[in-house]
């Protein structure tokens, strides 16, 4: 049988089927991971401390996982050509036993947390540069407020200076 080139190793979530990609380049990963620490040490803002943090910690997690199903997928077909070919099923047969008797907690909030995370990572999802999307949009936001409004201008005089006429300015 024979796996295709994005692989067959999944896990199974709440959402649905998680495919690696089994053409994940290690070196450019390890790149990206490299470069985002370097953000990470710069950064003094604690919400980008905390996106970047996320965005490591995840694509790391996506790598291993590649790695893992990876291996996975090329030691699966080895392990059925023996059986296979020895008959011998008294292994598989164990860890089917074994892997039934295995009773799985519950997937408290880290895990559930570290599992997103992941899974942006795989999706090409950063949290980092949400981040600065949402204050771009933010800022815009902000900046367009004093558009097409009308301002007042005292010329920096307080009512105890005496009154002078105020100039009246329209935003454009």
């Amino acid at each position: 049988m024979q796996t295709s080139k994005r692989g067959a190793c999944t896990e199974a979530t709440l959402s649905g089927r998680v495919d690696y990609d089994g053409q994940l380049n290690t070196t450019s990963m390890a790149q990206e991971i490299e470069a985002l620490q370097v953000k990470l040490d710069a950064a003094t803002d604690e919400g980008e401390q905390r996106a970047l943090e996320e965005d490591v910690t995840g694509k790391i997690l996506w790598l291993c996982w590649c790695g893992i199903c990876a291996e996975a997928d090329d030691l699966l077909p080895k392990v059925v050509d023996y059986v296979l070919r020895e008959g011998d099923t008294n292994g598989i047969l164990a860890m089917c036993s074994a892997m039934r008797s295995i009773v799985y907690a519950d997937p408290g909030d880290d895990r559930a947390h570290l599992r997103r995370i992941m899974h942006d990572a795989g999706a090409g999802t950063s949290k980092y540069q949400l981040l600065l999307a949402a204050r771009a949009v933010e800022e815009a936001r902000w900046s367009n407020t004093n558009r097409g409004t009308t301002t007042i201008d005292y010329h920096g005089t307080s009512p105890s200076e005496g009154s002078q006429t105020p100039k009246v300015t329209s935003a454009v």
